[in-house]
């Protein structure tokens, strides 16, 4: 499993160092639990969209919600002029004018990568006993989950 945690990382790399050109990036966030309820994980997702608008996918996987989460996500995506996002305070913190905050066509994009990864991960789906039994093994399962899903953009 932890094959495609090393794999995701590649892969961000890979993309730092292209010269794929980004117009947008779509910026969502969800939670879930590691071992009990009150022990909460939040992941944060990206959508980047490139000029010829082919998708890539990213995630962060954070202890807290907040800024500084939001801007260690930050350091793996690429350089966009505008992000679509919700209302969250952080986008705000860390993006300024370049976040447009409102929920639209832009911020469905993200919103259906978050149905997809509830849909195929049984941590994340909402009101259920299966919670991840540790943050390494939930990270390691959603890398598989986006490794998975960039390759199927790359055909």
């Amino acid at each position: 499993m932890r094959e495609y945690k090393e794999l995701y990382n590649q892969f961000i790399e890979l993309l730092k160092k292209s010269k794929l050109v980004f117009s947008y990036l779509c910026l969502d966030e969800l939670y879930t639990f590691v071992k009990k309820r009150n022990n909460r994980v939040y992941v944060w997702t990206a959508v980047g969209i490139t000029k010829t608008k082919r998708k890539f996918y990213f995630y962060y996987l954070s202890k807290n919600k907040n800024a500084n989460a939001l801007f260690n996500f930050n350091l793996d995506l690429p350089k966009v002029d505008r992000y679509y996002t919700d209302g969250h305070f952080a986008y705000d913190n860390v993006y300024g004018e370049k976040a447009t905050q409102k929920k639209s066509k832009w911020t469905n994009i993200v919103e259906n990568l978050n149905s997809q990864m509830r849909d195929k991960i049984s941590y994340l789906v909402r009101k259920t006993k299966a919670h991840s039994k540790s943050f390494e093994w939930l990270d390691n399962r959603l890398a598989m989950f986006f490794v998975n899903l960039n390759l199927k953009s790359l055909k």
